[in-house]
């Protein structure tokens, strides 16, 4: 008799607590289980399978109905190709149960771990095929693919708002020269048309070192480009103010704040069409919304000179 291997044995495991092997079955199972490693193996499924079977022997049995048999076996014959030949008809007979006093042989190191219970003949049943790991295989593929998908959008994504970003800024930087550049179309349509009116102001600092601006002013058109450098920032509630000193007294021209780098450059700014009365023009820091006269003293002064008799 060859020996059993311990998978064999395992397989062999449940019908033998349950008491539906067959002599030859037992017998080979019971030489195998003289190997004490393999009955030290088995002993954990054998006391598993005893529990379970003892579990299952206190539940009610349920009698089948009576013509289930018949019924069965007329399903049988009408199927083609001769499938009721191929069928058993022991296949569907439970067999008699085993006589009360019929006990398992044992291995020694089996029977103390195992409590002795009644054979129960079960009817053999066909084996059902495993599903194909194919299926599993594909859902497999599926799953990886989505998953590169997702990460492909994602980084799509990030691509398409850090490109939105980038022509953003450019769009802002487009529009910032565009403007720079019909500032500086208006600074010399303005300067080229003045000719002999031409008036320049230069408003110089009273400390040493300081900001400084230029006045041009079109005398003819009564129009100026105020070109301002080096002022620093003033709070959100303060701005510059250009004045006027006519007839003596200061006229508010121009409110304005300077660019980041401390410069600014102002087109089309108002002023008279003649320089009578005009003394000089100066800038003074005032509230947000101006005020009617100067709340300080003029940081930046300039002189306009006397029109030619």
């Amino acid at each position: 008799m060859t020996p059993l291997s311990l998978d064999e044995l395992r397989e062999l495991a449940a019908g033998f607590v349950m008491g539906t092997l067959t002599a030859d079955e037992l017998a080979q199972f019971n030489v195998g289980m003289q190997d004490k490693a393999f009955a030290d193996a088995l002993a954990p499924e054998l006391a598993a399978h005893q529990a379970a079977f003892e579990f299952l022997s206190t539940e009610r049995a349920v009698a089948p109905p009576p013509d289930l048999k018949n019924r069965l076996m007329a399903r049988i014959a009408a199927e083609p190709g001769g499938a009721a030949a191929a069928v058993n008809e022991r296949v569907l007979a439970v067999p008699p149960a085993a006589p009360a006093d019929r006990k398992p042989t044992v291995a020694p190191a089996v029977a103390r771990t195992m409590t002795p219970v009644r054979a129960v003949h079960v009817a053999p049943q066909q084996r059902v095929p495993r599903p194909s790991k194919a299926p599993w295989f594909g859902l497999g593929l599926t799953a990886v693919a989505l998953a590169a998908a997702v990460v492909f959008a994602v980084d799509l994504t990030n691509q398409v708002k850090a490109l939105k970003g980038t022509l953003s800024q450019t769009a802002m930087l487009l529009q910032r020269s565009q403007s720079r550049l019909a500032d500086r179309d208006a600074t010399v349509n303005a300067l080229t048309t003045a000719g002999e009116n031409l008036v320049l102001v230069q408003l110089a600092p009273t400390a040493p070192e300081g900001p400084g601006i230029q006045i041009f002013w079109n005398v003819k058109d009564g129009t100026a480009v105020i070109h301002a450098s080096g002022l620093k920032q003033v709070a959100a509630d303060r701005t510059y103010c250009l004045w006027m000193i006519r007839d003596g007294r200061p006229v508010a021209v121009k409110l304005f704040n300077p660019d980041p780098d401390g410069h600014r450059l102002i087109n089309a700014v108002a002023l008279p069409k003649d320089r009578q009365g005009i003394a000089a023009f100066a800038v003074t820091e005032e509230p947000a919304g101006g005020s009617p006269q100067p709340t300080m003293t003029p940081f930046l002064v300039g002189t306009v000179e006397a029109p030619k008799q």
